[in-house]
């Protein structure tokens, strides 16, 4: 009974630690992602450097708009980590 109840210690706790190093990693690459298009590195992403990192540049401006939250012409490192904002949908008409 001891080794059942100590390999299922180890067996959870490997689980937790990988688990805490996939959740660690995401924003680790999307910091990385960031920092490789801050081509002047300022700590903002503008339009022009999105462009010249996109695949494609036809919907790169679409797509940067998405993600400059605040609508200030750059995105910062916080907007970049958020992802793009999410279109609010209009509220239904009440039901009289």
């Amino acid at each position: 009974m001891k080794k059942t109840t100590t390999l299922a210690t180890i067996v959870a706790v490997t689980l937790m630690g990988s688990a805490l190093c996939l959740a660690q990693d995401a924003p680790d690459k999307k910091q990385k992602q960031f920092e490789k298009i801050d081509a002047d590195k300022n700590g903002a992403v503008t339009l022009e450097e999105y462009k010249a990192a996109a695949k494609d540049p036809a919907k790169a401006e679409k797509n940067f708009n998405k993600l400059d939250a605040d609508k200030n012409g750059s995105v910062s490192l916080e907007e970049w980590s958020a992802g793009p904002a999410k279109k609010e949908k209009p509220a239904a008409p009440a039901a009289e």
